[in-house]
């Protein structure tokens, strides 16, 4: 109930209405199964519909049993990225339904256990479709120790195999992000089979990697990676900033890619300099890759970087996380039974008209504000399976589509 009161993303008619799950889920406490209670905790804070307002999706997913698969969300669907060996042929296959429940009612319970955008709601699908237990709890499994899923195959054709749970410590606790990556999980002893590319693109190589930096001087191109907006251990982002900013003012590129698409954030004060500092560093144009997964701190660094000079920074991809306004810079709460954690929203991020109509934001906005129009993709250039197989970065060939099609011009 105090989380309910005190979180500030609700609306008045969604503060009322998760209220009464509260009462109701109170009153059910003594007889509700924990995975059930779980999910109804997730159902409540998901009603504020914002993206950092939530029962962490990762977390769950490590307390319950999932089948020898590993799902990414892509095109509106999820994809088969890893398997066991035995089920190496589903590799690339598209998850039709599971126990007959097709793939969009799957969908629909998963986004309504997490606030957000549609897509950013997308991207924690698999956590829900991995696990059969959490399947049966929702009605979209009728056993919580097995299911029977059926997949489109990449050759077009459909098949149905039914799939055990695996005990839960044998559940590799790494993000959804990671399975993207080819390359094995560094210390893990489980045996999986991946989904490989024909070639591996820059963006997918490296994964341990938190910051990065390359450059090409025939095309006059130089691409900045941030994966996080923050230092951990010895990724030190004040540090790389500083070279990667020494090398760019050397370089002298006439673009620069800044690539936040695997970014989910950290603290934003962090890249400002740098992002405002950008379109300075190119001769041309700046062009800076987005997801779903672009998120928090990662879109106050788009916001900052496309307000810096908006004519001459172009965003790729797909759409970021959020929306221009958001609630964040919460404590997290954990409840003392049963250990979940609830991440709880209390400051507010509007970067639409720069929190000049409020007095509840964020101080970091408030004292370096961001006001833009949009920060949807000039250029839509999702990941595709397709893509992905052919080893094609979609974001960066869309960059350098657009850099033949300008020439010099940079326009």
């Amino acid at each position: 109930t105090h989380v309910a009161t005190v979180e500030q993303a609700y609306t008045p008619a969604t503060r009322a209405a998760a209220l009464a799950q509260v009462d109701q889920l109170a009153g059910a406490a003594d007889t509700i199964s924990p995975i059930a209670f779980d999910l109804a905790v997730a159902r409540i804070l998901a009603r504020a519909d914002n993206g950092h307002t939530n029962v962490g999706a990762f977390q769950r997913g490590m307390r319950y049993p999932k089948v020898g698969l590993r799902f990414v969300p892509l095109e509106n669907s999820v994809y088969v990225f890893r398997a066991r060996p035995e089920h190496r042929d589903l590799l690339g296959a598209r998850l039709v339904s599971v126990d007959g429940t097709p793939f969009d009612q799957l969908r629909s319970a998963a986004h309504a256990l997490t606030g957000g955008t549609p897509a950013f709601r997308d991207r924690f699908v698999p956590i829900l479709v991995e696990s059969p237990p959490q399947l049966n709890a929702v009605g979209a499994a009728r056993a919580a120790t097995h299911a029977t899923y059926r997949f489109a195959l990449v050759d077009g054709s459909t098949v149905e195999r039914r799939l055990e749970v695996e005990p839960v410590e044998r559940n590799l606790r790494i993000p959804v992000t990671r399975w993207l990556y080819p390359e094995p999980v560094a210390g893990d002893s489980s045996t999986w089979a991946a989904l490989q590319p024909a070639q591996v693109p820059w963006a997918l190589q490296d994964p341990v990697a938190r910051f990065r930096l390359t450059h090409n001087p025939a095309a006059r191109l130089a691409i900045v990676e941030l994966r996080q907006n923050m230092t951990t251990g010895a990724a030190n982002i004040s540090d790389f900033l500083r070279g990667a900013t020494d090398s760019l003012q050397k370089w002298t590129p006439d673009w620069i890619v800044l690539d936040l698409r695997m970014n989910g954030g950290g603290d934003l004060n962090t890249t400002r300099t740098f992002a405002r500092a950008l379109p300075v560093l190119a001769r041309q144009r700046v062009f800076v890759l987005t997801s779903p997964w672009t998120f928090s701190a990662a879109i106050s660094t788009v916001g900052y970087l496309k307000q810096a000079a908006p004519d001459r920074v172009t965003i790729v991809g797909e759409e970021i996380g959020d929306r221009l306004e958001f609630w964040a810079e919460g404590r997290p709460v954990t409840l003392v039974n049963t250990g979940i954690v609830l991440s709880v929203s209390r400051e507010r991020h509007d970067y639409a008209n720069g929190c000049r109509a409020y007095r509840d934001c964020h101080g970091s906005v408030v004292r370096q504000p961001i006001a833009v129009p949009s920060l949807l993709p000039d250029v839509v250039a999702p990941w595709t399976l397709g893509a992905y197989r052919s080893g094609v970065d979609p974001g960066m060939a869309a960059v350098e589509r657009r850099i033949r099609a300008t020439g010099a011009s940079g326009r």
